[in-house]
């Protein structure tokens, strides 16, 4: 008896196995944002006025504190970076205003 239930039940598992045809549905791959360096020239100082600058391939922080006119020590004071020597394209840095 207890080996005709069995049969049974393993006729009926592979009978309902076998009817659905559908492939499974998969869920949609995660997305991931890309940063891209902004096209141009990268923008004129203005004296006297704090400004926002966003980091494009090749900027290094020595490199910003001459374009701005300002120290890399200020630049360093107004942004919580953790590693000064790498910049990363795209990085949003506070850039003081320049000291007379």
């Amino acid at each position: 008896m207890k080996i005709a239930g069995i049969a049974f039940a393993a006729i009926v598992l592979l009978a309902a196995c076998g009817e659905s045809r559908e492939e499974p549905a998969l869920a949609p791959a995660p997305t991931l944002a890309v940063v891209t360096a902004t096209p141009g020239p990268p923008p004129i100082p203005t004296p006297g006025e704090q400004q926002r600058y966003v980091v494009r391939e090749g900027d290094t922080l020595a490199g910003s504190a001459a374009r701005f006119g300002v120290s890399e020590d200020a630049i360093l004071d107004a942004n919580p970076l953790s590693d000064p020597n790498r910049l990363l394209v795209g990085q949003e840095l506070v850039i003081p205003p320049a000291q007379p």
